[in-house]
């Protein structure tokens, strides 16, 4: 995945550069011109300042300055600095036609339209990028810069009932909101592993896909996105399916992955029930998720709590990689579908690393003779082997997930 974001954010750099650290003040590292400003005539459903990220990584600031009587719009665009060079920003003219703000500028291929969230959706350069923004108070970024203002989530602790080695647990959790009192019905979305886990720095990263909770938000559900102990910040030790020699990564043994899978499970089901106690959530079924490893932990959900869960989204769902792992342990896990009588609908990617589509099939097929109602959508990810990273790629799925969210509503 790191390879094709890196790709996105390369063409993001290369398109995006007039104003540098010279001429600019800096919101975390991203910067403005000195003399940006929001004109207090400045009306209509885009004026204003909106911050993100694209692609859920690269910082990035969108500030509509004024709009002219010509219907155009002076429009900052300002991207973070990230591997691939300095943070950068320039003003043009944009066309806002209705819902939608379009640079008038045809070399620059970015445009942006207004979500039922109160959000914007930024698509760059063809599907090649894409954005969540939520509108800021210019004033309150220049005065405090240092303030995380790109996350649209918001992290939050989680009092659970876990217990480790004596120790009450509390788990981060990325809340997403929809506008308006609530209570809202609850989508749990849970993440996936860190690859080979062998590198313990990922091991606190938090990656929530924005668009697919601004999608959740859309439909009236709020998007929660646990982070499983050892976690995204989360307390205790990341314990799922680890090598003997943890130096070593996740082990293909059954008898160790397999452990691991359940104790993943017992997280989502703390999380869930300590979810549930929020004010702001209703006492309806919970619609659950996931991506990759995850995708495995919301079947599983469904199937240890039927009766409580409206249906299932899954990402590219397996738990070892095909051919890595021993051969039973995908095939049981889905198989813990259980009971679960509601929809599952599973999305995967062709050309993925680590689970071919004919493999997800008799994966799926392990909860389809239990009588599960599934749904398969396969997507085609541009470039070789980028299957897996599908969750990024929100044109190719949005539509399915849109009529999949209908049925459920």
């Amino acid at each position: 995945m790191m390879k094709l974001l890196a790709r996105i954010s390369a063409v993001l750099i290369l398109l995006a550069g007039e104003g540098d650290a010279q001429d600019s003040v800096f919101v975390g590292n991203v910067p403005l011109p000195e003399d940006v400003v929001v004109s207090t005539q400045a009306e209509g459903a885009f004026a204003g300042t909106w911050v993100g990220r694209w692609d859920n990584r690269r910082n990035h600031i969108l500030v509509v300055e004024r709009l002219g009587d010509d219907g155009l719009a002076d429009v900052v665009y300002a991207v973070g600095s990230d591997l691939n060079g300095r943070g950068r920003w320039f003003r043009r003219k944009a066309r806002i036609d209705g819902d939608t703000l379009v640079f008038a500028d045809d070399s620059f291929a970015a445009r942006y339209s207004l979500s039922s969230t109160g959000r914007i959706r930024g698509v760059f350069a063809n599907n090649k990028g894409f954005a969540i923004l939520q509108r800021q108070q210019l004033s309150a970024l220049i005065s405090s810069p240092e303030n995380d203002w790109f996350s649209v989530g918001a992290v939050e602790r989680l009092e659970t009932r876990l217990v480790e080695d004596g120790h009450d647990i509390a788990l981060s959790v990325v809340i997403y909101r929809p506008e308006g009192p609530g209570p809202f019905p609850l989508a749990l979305v849970h993440h996936g592993s860190t690859g080979t886990g062998k590198n313990a720095s990922d091991f606190d990263q938090i990656w929530t896909p924005d668009w697919l909770a601004d999608v959740l938000n859309e439909h009236g559900w709020l998007a929660a996105f646990p982070q499983r102990r050892g976690r995204g910040l989360s307390d205790g030790l990341y314990d799922e399916g680890f090598a003997e020699d943890r130096s070593e990564g996740y082990s293909p043994k059954a008898e160790l992955s397999l452990p691991g899978a359940e104790r993943a499970l017992e997280d989502a089901n703390a999380a869930l029930d300590a979810l549930r106690k929020r004010a702001d959530v209703s006492p309806t079924q919970t619609l659950v998720g996931g991506v990759s490893r995850g995708g495995v932990v919301a079947i599983m959900q469904a199937g240890d709590r039927p009766d409580e869960i409206a249906g299932v989204i899954n990402f590219v769902g397996g738990w070892v990689g095909e051919g890595w792992g021993d051969d039973i342990i995908n095939p049981t896990l889905f198989r813990r579908i259980g009971t679960f009588g509601g929809p599952v609908l599973s999305i995967y990617g062709e050309e993925d690393p680590f689970y071919s589509v004919e493999h997800s099939k008799q994966n799926l097929a392990q909860m389809e003779a239990l009588g599960a109602s599934t749904q398969l959508h396969v997507v085609k990810v541009d470039g070789y082997g980028n299957g897996h990273w599908a969750v990024a790629v929100p044109n190719l799925w949005e539509e399915v997930v849109d009529a999949f969210l209908r049925t459920i509503d």
